[in-house]
């Protein structure tokens, strides 16, 4: 059976080949030999053996460099078009991506002594969470598996979500493992203690009791939490010459002083767009960047189905100065520059209520145009909003309130609550407050 086996494995000459010539002779004699050698080998062996090939039980030298080798076939990578040497290429920087995670030092694994409640090994755990940007709540679950958070969905349940999420949600998890995450305390760019920072922050608190606080600030960002909005007001009360700093790199400080221009108060306005017909945005990301934008979005799709009980969809007119992911989805988009936002809203506002209605028009937006779509405003009183951009002049949001109000809007595709912010001090004001302080 050996002597079989190893027949199939000789190198035969071809019939059209002269057996005598130094080829056959040389392709026999290679076969000759591994043979004589592997029945030596064998001679004292026990037991079945199994092989894939003959060269893998005459053990050959070349047999030994392909097992040994780690990539056998590197030359065959030479010759590959350019199809594969991108899918190629793409497969090691895969690969350098995951070997590039393994950051964290390694650690020693040391087992429960007493296991956490319902922590079962390789079982995910959901969490009900929330998510704050800008100082505005978004309501998420979060998958943990062994007490390691790594992956975040939107909660279902809260009226900020409705289940879905967005790519600042996704990245969110990202952070949490980021090695450049500030680990301990610093003091002028230098490592530092807790203990030194605790051990400054009471001597500087025994001369604040001395004198009521006074050079004493607080820098702090959007604050929308009850409690933490509580401890503030304490420590002011406590300290009644002390000064609350509030900055936000993008915040709502032109929503709340157009409300001021409209209503006399600071006012925070909630869209309901699952009731609106026709929608204008003035330079208005309402799908992306507003505060609540995961339930627009969501109200918007939920208008563009068309249904037994609600045969039409809503309408989109998009006037703004770049390009958005609401432009995008507009019906009807005028391309503005940003110093002309105003004067479209002024120009809307005559048509619609006859005041100034032969208000200057900006060049790239047409009169009659215009007309178009103060009529479909008008003939959707009741069902139609005007949604101002937070980065848009204080103006154009007292004219898009003023807007809403003549449209009927308020109260059906718009509410206004109080402000959810702690504090609604212009940001950019109580910064500028805080420099000079610093400086004096």
């Amino acid at each position: 059976m050996l002597k079989t086996t190893f027949m199939q494995n000789e190198v035969h000459p071809n019939e059209n080949q002269d057996p005598a010539s130094p080829s056959a002779k040389g392709g026999a004699a290679a076969a000759e030999t591994p043979l004589a050698q592997v029945q030596a080998q064998l001679a004292g062996a026990k037991g079945r053996l199994f092989w894939k090939a003959f060269e893998q039980v005459a053990e050959t030298p070349a047999f030994k460099e392909m097992v040994e080798d780690e990539f056998p076939n590197r030359a065959s990578l030479l010759q590959v078009d350019r199809r594969q040497f991108l899918t190629l290429g793409g497969a090691a920087l895969a690969m350098a991506g995951v070997t590039g995670c393994r950051v964290l030092p390694q650690t020693k694994a040391v087992p429960y002594v007493r296991a956490p409640e319902e922590l079962i090994p390789g079982k995910a755990l959901v969490y009900a969470s929330a998510l704050t940007r800008g100082g505005y709540a978004t309501g998420v679950l979060v998958e943990s598996h062994e007490g390691r958070p790594t992956k975040i969905e939107g909660n279902p349940r809260h009226p900020a979500s409705l289940g879905a999420t967005d790519v600042f949600e996704q990245a969110e998890i990202l952070t949490m493992y980021d090695p450049d995450r500030s680990q301990t305390v610093t003091l002028r760019g230098e490592v530092s203690a807790w203990d030194n920072f605790v051990g400054v922050l009471r001597d500087a608190l025994r001369v604040a009791d001395r004198n009521g606080g006074a050079g004493l600030h607080l820098l702090t960002d959007t604050v929308t939490s009850p409690l933490l909005a509580a401890q503030l007001a304490q420590l002011l009360k406590r300290y009644p010459n002390a000064r609350w700093h509030r900055y936000e790199a993008v915040g709502r400080d032109n929503v709340h002083e157009g409300t001021q221009l409209a209503f006399g108060r600071p006012l925070n306005p909630v869209y309901r767009l699952k009731d609106a017909k026709v929608i204008l945005t003035l330079d208005g990301d309402f799908l992306k960047t507003l505060p609540g934008s995961l339930r627009y979005s969501r109200e918007f799709s939920d208008g563009r189905r068309v249904r037994a009980n609600r045969p039409v969809m809503n309408r989109l007119y998009a006037a703004e100065s770049s390009y958005s992911i609401t432009g995008a989805m507009a019906d009807h988009r005028f391309a503005l520059k940003p110093t002309e936002v105003e004067q479209f809203a002024r120009a809307l506002h005559g048509r619609l209520t006859g005041e100034a209605a032969d208000a200057a028009l900006p060049a790239s937006v047409k009169s009659e145009v215009l007309d178009e779509l103060v009529k479909d405003l008008q003939a959707n009183r009741g069902a139609a909003v005007i949604i101002p951009g937070d980065e848009a002049p204080p103006a154009v949001h007292a004219i898009a309130h003023a807007l809403n109000g003549a449209l009927g809007a308020i109260g059906s595709t718009v509410v206004y609550t109080a402000p959810v912010e702690a504090n609604t001090e212009n940001g950019v004001a109580s910064l500028t407050a805080l420099t000079e302080a610093i400086k004096a």
